[in-house]
């Protein structure tokens, strides 16, 4: 089976920052604050970015809904466009939940998280509050 063409791999990227295609986590990107975050896309494909101390660092992996992939080496060496492909970094927090360099924000308001809230369920005293008093 071919694999995904630069083309379609930098229009999927061109989608998820628009909004048009939605991404849905695997786990949540601050609980990887170094490593691989695997998402789910509203289209039915599958991608991975690997994370670097809560930095969007590079596409490592992209599987269309019909089984066509391409991984970290082919993007490296054959996609010289899509290897140089860095959202901004509000896109990054929007789109794939990924805060940037050395940040962990609240999941409800944005805030940056005081050290000791830098863990699940990922938010900020008055969005606990407010959680705690919804339930």
């Amino acid at each position: 089976m071919p694999s995904i063409t630069e083309k379609e791999l930098l229009q999927f990227l061109k989608a998820i920052e628009e909004g048009a295609i939605f991404l849905r986590p695997e786990s949540n990107p601050q609980d990887i604050y170094a490593g691989n975050v695997a998402y789910t896309a509203s289209n039915g494909w599958r991608i991975t970015i690997f994370n670097d101390c809560n930095t969007w660092d590079y596409v490592d992996k992209v599987i269309t809904a019909d089984g066509r992939s391409v991984g970290f080496d082919s993007i490296d060496n054959d996609m010289p466009t899509a290897r140089e492909y860095l959202p901004a970094d509000e896109i990054a927090w929007r789109r794939y939940g990924i805060p940037g360099y050395c940040r962990f924000q609240c999941t409800q308001c944005d805030a940056d998280l005081d050290f000791d809230l830098r863990k699940a369920p990922f938010l900020c005293d008055p969005c606990k509050a407010l959680r705690k008093h919804d339930s």
